[in-house]
């Protein structure tokens, strides 16, 4: 069937949340099932009927991912295929140290998974982020509570984390979705973590001026 078939068969309800799942996922390339109740809408529409979604988006090149174990559906870019093949995720360029928050926050997800957690949500303070950050050597993301913040509010918008209260106050916490585990994976994690690490001891035993740093993060 193509998408025309597959448009001609729903009700005006079903076109309405069809195009509204579509939108959803072009802008934020994941959703998540036990984040809300649009979310889960989302889901499980999508998960019920993925193939017009599927033959929608392949007109653009892109397909969608359900991982009904995670409760997540992603949105893939087929034409991009990483250097061992494989299909990668949509993908956004990210700074250095956005990449190094997403690493630590990628870290603390897997890290309460493999220790058992077994809650669907899994809640994080600022201190357990600033404790993972502190091994990368980037004490300007602790202490600049605006940076920070703008850095977790551009991944709430991709569906990866959730803020609750404010960064700064002593009851502020990060929830992780299972939808970080798809923004990166094992061998990308251990690529950018030895890259980031022998960059840090360069700077440690060479020393780097400010202007050198600031270039560094662009």
């Amino acid at each position: 069937m193509n998408i025309d078939d597959y448009w001609n068969n729903y009700t005006s309800a079903e076109k309405d949340l069809f195009q509204r799942s579509c939108r959803r996922l072009l802008k934020t390339t994941f959703i998540v099932r036990d984040k809300d109740e649009e979310n889960k809408r989302a889901y499980y529409f999508i998960s019920k009927r993925p193939e017009p979604f599927s033959a929608y988006f392949g007109y653009i090149g892109f397909d969608i991912i359900v991982d009904r174990d995670n409760g997540v559906i992603m949105l893939r870019n087929c034409s991009d295929r990483g250097e061992n093949g494989k299909i990668q995720s949509n993908r956004r360029a990210l700074k250095k140290v956005e990449s190094i928050v997403l690493c630590c926050l990628w870290t603390l997800y897997a890290d309460r998974v493999r220790s058992g957690s077994l809650s669907p949500t899994i809640l994080i303070s600022v201190m357990d982020l600033n404790f993972e950050l502190e091994k990368y050597g980037v004490k300007e993301l602790i202490d600049n509570k605006k940076l920070i913040t703008d850095i977790l509010g551009l991944f709430a918008g991709f569906n990866l984390v959730d803020v609750k209260g404010k960064i700064g106050e002593a009851d502020c916490m990060i929830r992780l979705y299972p939808s970080l585990q798809f923004a990166l994976d094992s061998e990308e994690f251990l690529r950018f973590a030895e890259i980031t690490q022998k960059k840090m001891l360069e700077r440690d035993g060479e020393g780097v001026s400010d202007e050198e740093e600031s270039d560094d993060d662009e």
